[in-house]
C-alpha cells in the first residue's frame, strides 16, 4: 500500500531522505499553500537581532519571557521578573510590541506568542526567533502560526533530527497566504477582542483569590522557612514518617492557622466526597474519550486545556478515573501540586488520570471548593502528606486527613461567581482564537482549491 510518494528530483532538492518528512499530511498543506498565493516569511518580515545584557544592569527589575512561560494553547505569556543579576545567561533578546516570538527550540510544540504593549523592551530567551513583521498585520501572522498549516511546516522542520531545533532561516522559509487587508484586519479583531477576555478573566480570578484570603485570613499567615527544627518522638511514632522534611514548622503553622480560622474545621472526607469511581475504556475499544492528564491543566489558572481524544484500545493504563462537570481534580505527585483543575460542562463524562484525586461536595460550592485547594492552607497539606522516594506523591489513604474549613455558603458565593465569570470569559476567549484560526484554514482550503487567494 502506497501512503505518499515523491518525485526523485524533490528529494536531491531538498537533501532530505527521511520517509517521514513526506508524510501525505505534510505534502497536502504544503500543496494548499502553493496554489494558494503565498510568499515565505523572510519576504515579510526580518528577525530582530537587538540584545541586551541584564547583567551591566544587576539592580534593575526586568520582565522575562522563557519558552515555558508561553502557553501553547493560547500565546499567553506568564511574565517572570527578574533583577538583572537573576536572569539567566539565555535572557538576551530585546522585545518590542508587535512583534512575534516563535521558540527554535520546541517548535512542534507551537510556543508562538504576539508581545504586547506592557511587554514593550523586555528580554526574551535567546531559544526565541523575534519577528518584526513588515508587510503583513502582526496579529493576523500570529493567529497563522497557530493553524495547522504553519504548525505542519514547524514540525517537518524538526524530523530527523536528534535535537528537534530549527534555525531562523528554517522559520523564515514558513509559507504564508497572502490575504486582502480586510480580511487580516477582522482576524486582528478577533484575537485582540480574545486577548481581552483573557485579560478580564485574569482580573476576575485574582478578585476571587483577594477575596478568598480576606475571607480566610490568609494575609495575616507569615511563613517560617527554618533550615533546622525539631520534633517530639511522639510526633515520629504516631506518624511513622522517619523523613525530616515531613516535619517542616511551616505545616504545623498551616494546620494551626486552619484552627484558629474561626470556623468549623473537619477532616477532608468527612465534607468531601472522595470519588473511587473507575471505568475501563478498553473495554470499549472504538468508543472516543477525552482524557484529562495532568499535563493538560494550565497550572496558573486551573484551566483544562488540549484534551486528548483516545479510543479505548489507545487509553494507557492510567486512564481510568470517571469524571463529571464541575468535579475538582487535585494532582497526587509532589512536582505537579500547582495541577489543580475544575471540569466544565464539555467535559462531562471524561476519563482522568489516576494521578488525580476527583472530589466533589454538597457542603462546598465547586468553583469554591477549587479555589481553595489552589491556596496554601491545602497546597502546602498537601505536600506534607506526601511520600516516597522515586515520584513522591500523596497516598490515598492521607488525602481524607487533610484539614479544611467550612465556610458557610453566603461566604463562599460571592468566591463562586467570580470564578464562574473567569471561566466563561477564558471560554469565550478560547472560541475567539479558534474562530480566528478556523477562518484562516477556510481561507488557505478554499483558495487553495481554486488555485488562487
Amino acid at each position: 500500500m502506497i501512503i505518499s510518494e515523491i518525485k526523485y528530483n524533490q528529494v536531491i532538492e531538498r537533501l532530505r531522505f527521511d520517509a517521514e518528512y513526506y508524510q501525505p499530511e505534510f505534502l497536502k498543506s504544503e500543496s494548499m499553500l502553493k496554489k494558494c498565493k503565498d510568499v515565505s516569511l523572510y519576504e515579510i518580515s526580518k528577525f530582530s537581532k537587538l540584545r541586551r545584557n541584564p547583567e551591566n544592569e544587576p539592580e534593575k527589575e526586568l520582565k522575562y519571557i522563557d519558552i515555558s512561560n508561553v502557553n501553547i494553547s493560547t500565546g499567553d505569556i506568564t511574565i517572570q521578573l527578574l533583577k538583572g543579576h537573576q536572569a539567566p545567561s539565555r535572557a538576551r533578546k530585546v522585545v518590542r510590541e508587535n512583534e512575534i516570538i516563535i521558540s527554535t527550540v520546541r517548535p512542534n510544540r507551537n510556543a508562538v506568542a504576539i508581545i504586547t504593549k506592557e511587554l514593550n523592551n523586555q528580554i526574551c530567551s535567546t531559544g526565541f526567533a523575534v519577528i518584526k513583521t513588515e508587510k503583513i498585520n502582526p496579529w493576523f501572522l500570529f493567529a497563522y502560526l497557530k493553524t495547522k498549516y504553519a504548525i505542519n511546516q514547524l514540525v517537518r522542520m524538526t524530523m530527523a533530527s536528534m535535537y528537534p531545533a530549527v534555525s531562523e532561516d528554517d522559520i523564515g522559509s514558513i509559507l504564508v497566504p497572502i490575504s486582502p487587508s480586510t480580511f487580516q484586519q477582522r482576524i486582528e479583531s478577533y484575537v485582540k477582542e480574545s486577548y481581552e477576555k483573557r485579560k478580564s478573566a485574569d482580573e476576575k480570578y485574582k478578585s476571587a483569590e483577594e477575596l478568598l484570603n480576606k475571607t480566610l485570613g490568609i494575609e495575616k499567615l507569615e511563613l517560617k522557612e527554618e533550615k533546622i527544627f525539631e520534633t517530639k518522638f511522639g510526633e515520629i511514632d504516631s506518624s511513622l514518617r522517619f523523613d525530616a522534611e515531613h516535619y517542616k514548622p511551616k505545616y504545623t503553622q498551616v494546620k494551626e492557622f486552619i484552627i484558629k480560622s474561626g470556623y468549623e474545621v473537619r477532616k477532608l472526607k468527612e465534607v468531601v466526597k472522595i470519588s473511587n469511581k473507575k471505568i475501563g475504556p478498553s473495554k470499549e475499544p472504538i468508543k472516543l474519550f477525552n482524557y484529562i492528564e495532568l499535563a493538560n491543566i494550565n497550572p496558573s489558572t486551573g484551566e483544562i486545556e488540549e484534551v486528548s481524544q483516545i479510543k479505548g484500545y489507545e487509553a494507557p493504563s492510567r486512564a481510568r478515573m470517571s469524571v463529571k462537570a464541575g468535579d475538582v481534580l487535585v494532582s497526587s505527585l509532589l512536582g505537579s501540586l500547582d495541577n489543580i483543575g475544575f471540569v466544565p460542562g464539555e467535559l462531562d463524562s471524561s476519563v482522568a488520570s489516576t494521578g488525580f484525586f476527583v472530589i466533589r461536595s454538597d457542603i462546598f460550592l465547586p468553583e469554591f471548593l477549587f479555589l481553595l485547594f489552589r491556596s496554601n492552607l491545602m497546597k502546602l497539606q498537601l505536600e506534607e502528606k506526601t511520600a516516597g522516594a522515586i515520584m513522591s506523591a500523596v497516598p490515598k489513604t492521607t488525602f481524607g486527613d487533610l484539614l479544611i474549613p467550612v465556610i458557610p455558603q453566603e461566604k463562599q458565593k460571592p468566591i463562586s461567581d467570580l470564578i464562574k465569570q473567569s471561566f466563561s470569559l477564558r471560554k469565550e476567549a478560547k472560541e475567539l482564537l479558534e474562530k480566528a484560526k478556523r477562518e484562516i484554514e477556510e481561507f488557505i482550503g478554499k483558495n487553495g482549491n481554486q488555485n488562487h487567494c
